[in-house]
């Protein structure tokens, strides 16, 4: 992406090496999974907004959890994501949600939260398409042969001035099952403006940096979400906590830098209290739970190889959000793996997110 693009959320090697050598996302699912028993549909469908499907493993999981909770009842899902890739896969999984659970509606976006916030969804390109058949393996078939039209509709561009990453054109893509037309016919969106606004379930996993300012993450994450949920209505922000192994590493290798400086829960709280329009209107909770680093050739009396110590440093570094400029500056050989393993091997590998949950009071 250029010279300019030294961040962690730009490294799409270093994300999937991630994901499949730690087991967070489905841990976060189970997590969330959690809360549903004291979930209640507010309107006519639990309507669920995931600030950021990422591959799709927090998603369609959880829906499978909100199948065995709700197993007659309509769920409208969006998922707001930028990435073809991410997109790509989350489209590989849904297949069986869709043979699960019929009653689904699953939109795809890279509409902004700000979009929802202010209803500002008139310049926003709308498409439907109906899943034929009955079967998950068809399903399948047909929600894979969306990838073209997603990659049409999902460029991006860069923004000149922050040089972030912004969609080209705003889309919003609704899926559903054609043999629940009739039943679903009050939920299905005929167009843009049928979109729902308000969420019952809103998921922000990872969803922003950890060396912004308290501020700036309410500002542009947190506010924004909570203006979208439904009276009772659940908010879960998720993120790394650095109260891990991964501070003693990342302190070794990056003695300057203080990845974790903006994630202490009692300061997102004092926020919230600093709010007085919105202070009394949300209420919050504090949990956290642990995910493992999870390569199975572990197990071996032959300990760490190289590759083993490598994706544990893609792992440590994607958890701290350390940048590709940053991490340039290690040089990574055999001797610097050999000493990779040395320190994991007396360690503890298992990483702690935090959790903190913004629940709406009733109106």
């Amino acid at each position: 992406m250029g010279n300019k693009k030294a961040d962690f959320f730009d490294s799409r090697d270093k994300y999937l090496s991630f994901v499949n050598s730690t087991n967070e996302k489905s841990n976060i699912a189970f997590k969330l999974a959690s809360y549903l028993k004291k979930t209640h549909i507010q309107t006519n469908a639990l309507k669920i907004f995931d600030a950021g499907t990422g591959e799709g493993t927090v998603i369609s999981t959880l829906l499978s959890a909100v199948h065995e909770r709700f197993p007659e009842e309509p769920v409208f899902v969006i998922g707001k994501e930028i990435s073809v890739d991410d997109i790509s896969s989350l489209l590989s999984f849904l297949g069986d949600r869709f043979f699960e659970h019929k009653n689904l509606i699953f939109c795809i976006t890279n509409c902004s939260y700000n979009d929802f916030n202010t209803k500002n969804l008139l310049d926003i390109k709308f498409m439907k398409k109906e899943l034929k058949g009955n079967a998950g393996f068809s399903f399948t078939q047909q929600l894979l042969k969306m990838n073209s039209l997603i990659k049409r509709n999902w460029e991006l561009t860069e923004e000149s001035s922050s040089t972030l990453l912004k969609p080209k054109q705003k889309t919003l893509l609704a899926i559903y099952r054609e043999d629940q037309k009739i039943s679903l016919n009050h939920l299905i969106p005929k167009n843009i403006q049928d979109i729902p606004i308000k969420y019952d379930f809103i998921i922000a996993s990872q969803a922003f940096r950890l060396r912004s300012p308290y501020e700036r993450t309410m500002k542009l994450i947190v506010w924004p979400l909570c203006r979208m949920l439904e009276s009772n209505g659940q908010l879960f922000l998720i993120y790394s906590s650095g109260n891990d192994f991964t501070k003693k590493m990342l302190k070794t290798f990056f003695p300057k830098i203080n990845p974790f400086q903006y994630n202490d829960p009692k300061k997102f709280i004092k926020q919230i209290k600093l709010n007085n329009s919105q202070r009394n209107q949300f209420k919050v909770s504090v949990t956290s739970f642990f995910y493992t680093f999870i390569n199975m050739s572990l197990t071996s009396k032959k300990g760490f190889s190289p590759m083993n110590a490598l994706g544990l440093w893609n792992a440590i570094t994607y958890v701290g959000q350390i940048s590709e400029k940053e991490q340039n500056k290690v040089n990574i050989n055999i001797k610097f793996l050999d000493k990779i393993s040395k320190m994991a091997e007396k360690l503890p590998l298992k990483f702690k997110d935090n959790l903190l949950r913004f629940k709406k009071r009733g109106d």
